[in-house]
């Protein structure tokens, strides 16, 4: 039983052709002179009608290119890719739709947005320390002794009679009195501390021990510069005293 011939079997290299037989030698080796070809092994041709054999690689590119008409004639129902697209477009959708619709209540109303109160702390100020005055010692008057000795004079009359200002530096600088000049004399006065409307009520009722005066005659003997001087406001004031 004869092997059938496998063009793509390197071992087979299908009928040999003897040649015609020479004399004295082997017969010639090979395909005839009319089949060979140049650059490879002899090859069956295949008959009439028929593709010529494929190689491995185009039998390779072959499947490739039917698997991927095979994939593009498929339903997109069944493309992995399309459902991963749809996926990822529904997915955005969502957010979208939820960013859109954060703001909202379900009936469709705008829920208007509520801001916490802000608390306003009180300003507290740091309270103000005022510094306590410092009052300067006070300076003390420097008197000669000629004003000293007009002082002096001056207390001992107060305690004996009541007397205005005009009439104690009178007085202190008469040539009848005490004779002490008008300046120390008039130093002496001011430097003591005289309420003249008490002066002015002493006076008024020393002399309404002694005399009768009415209300206005007593005003005008406490204020008349031959009298005892007072202004007449301590004239009236020690007019309307003089009997307490």
């Amino acid at each position: 039983m004869s092997t059938p011939f496998d063009p793509n079997d390197p071992g087979h290299q299908g009928p040999q052709w003897q040649g015609p037989p020479q004399q004295g030698g082997p017969p010639p080796q090979g395909p005839p002179p009319h089949q060979q070809q140049p650059g490879g092994p002899y090859q069956q041709q295949p008959p009439n009608g028929s593709a010529p054999p494929m190689t491995h690689a185009e039998a390779r590119a072959h499947a490739k290119g039917a698997k991927a008409h095979a994939k593009a004639l498929r339903p997109w129902w069944k493309k992995k890719r399309s459902w991963l697209g749809i996926l990822v477009g529904l997915i955005v959708l969502g957010l979208l739709l939820s960013r859109c619709g954060g703001g909202s209540d379900p009936s469709g109303t705008a829920v208007p947005a509520t801001t916490a109160p802000t608390t306003k702390a009180p300003a507290t100020s740091a309270p103000a320390t005022k510094a306590p005055a410092t009052k300067a010692p006070e300076k003390k008057p420097t008197y000669t002794k000629e004003q000293q000795n007009a002082i002096e004079a001056a207390k001992s009359y107060l305690e004996l009679s009541g007397f205005s200002r005009q009439g104690l530096i009178g007085q202190l600088s008469s040539e009848a009195g005490d004779g002490y000049s008008k300046k120390d004399a008039t130093i002496a006065v001011d430097s003591l501390n005289i309420n003249y409307n008490e002066q002015a009520a002493r006076a008024a009722k020393a002399y309404q021990e002694t005399s009768h005066f009415s209300r206005k005659g007593l005003i005008r003997q406490l204020e008349s510069s031959y009298g005892d001087g007072y202004t007449h406001s301590q004239a009236v004031y020690g007019a309307d005293h003089a009997d307490d």
